[in-house]
């Protein structure tokens, strides 16, 4: 049986599998018998098919759209080539390309944005110069003076 059956029903039956902090592989406690079973025979896929997500998203990979429609997997530079090769393999996407990501910082996950932001009625980083419309000219004050 090919993996991508496997976790077709693993995924099908709603049965969620892990790596635990020891790298050991977990299946939900109350999975179906036949399905740990199944899960049990493709112990060393399903792992390796975890450490890959696990290496992609470590290296900041993600899929990206080419010009022509085509897809192509971005990684960040100083990423081990080898190590990105060998997760796209396992997770049947070696026909992909690997490009690295040229978008710097524009291209970032939702927790490193969210980490970036300044805190709700927090300090402004910003500038105010900047933004008034017409530089130079005061703006009047709604406090009576006293």
């Amino acid at each position: 049986m090919e993996i991508g059956t496997v976790t077709g029903r693993l995924h099908d039956a709603e049965v969620s599998f892990w790596l635990d902090s020891e790298g050991k592989l977990r299946i939900t406690k109350d999975a179906p018998p036949e399905l740990k079973e199944l899960a049990r025979e493709h112990k060393q896929a399903l792992t390796d098919i975890r450490k890959a997500i696990g290496l992609l998203n470590a290296a900041g990979a993600h899929r990206i759209r080419l010009p022509l429609g085509h897809a192509a997997m971005a990684y960040r530079l100083g990423s081990d080539v080898e190590s990105l090769r060998w997760a796209m393999k396992v997770l049947d996407k070696e026909s992909m390309p690997l490009v690295i990501d040229d978008e710097g910082l524009r291209s970032m996950s939702w927790d490193e944005w969210r980490l970036r932001q300044p805190l709700l009625f927090g300090p402004v980083a910003q500038d105010t110069a900047a933004l008034d419309p017409q530089p130079g000219r005061r703006l009047k004050s709604r406090r009576k003076k006293a």
